[in-house]
């Protein structure tokens, strides 16, 4: 019974310094960018851009990089079928 509670003594503890470093790191500029778009063209030929980073990064650099990838696909006859956009920062 002493182990058990020592056990989940540990796990509580464990839990709230991660969740006080994870709220720390996100307060200093860690963050998760996650973008995602689908094109498809009239031969229902489909292909992805994507751009991901976690971390300390450069938003814009990332973001002209993912529109750069679209713009090309456009420029071939593609469409945007679906986009989709995660942000996570504090």
């Amino acid at each position: 019974m002493k182990k058990l509670i020592i056990v989940i003594v540990a796990v509580a503890l464990g839990y709230v310094i991660n969740l006080k470093f994870v709220e720390i790191a996100y307060s200093m500029g860690f963050a998760e960018l996650k973008k995602e778009a689908i094109l498809i063209n009239d031969k229902k030929m489909k292909v992805k851009c994507d751009s991901y980073a976690l971390g300390f990064f450069d938003e814009i650099k990332l973001e002209n990089k993912f529109q750069q990838c679209i713009n090309d696909y456009e420029a071939q006859g593609y469409v945007v079928l679906a986009a989709i956009q995660n942000d996570s920062d504090a």
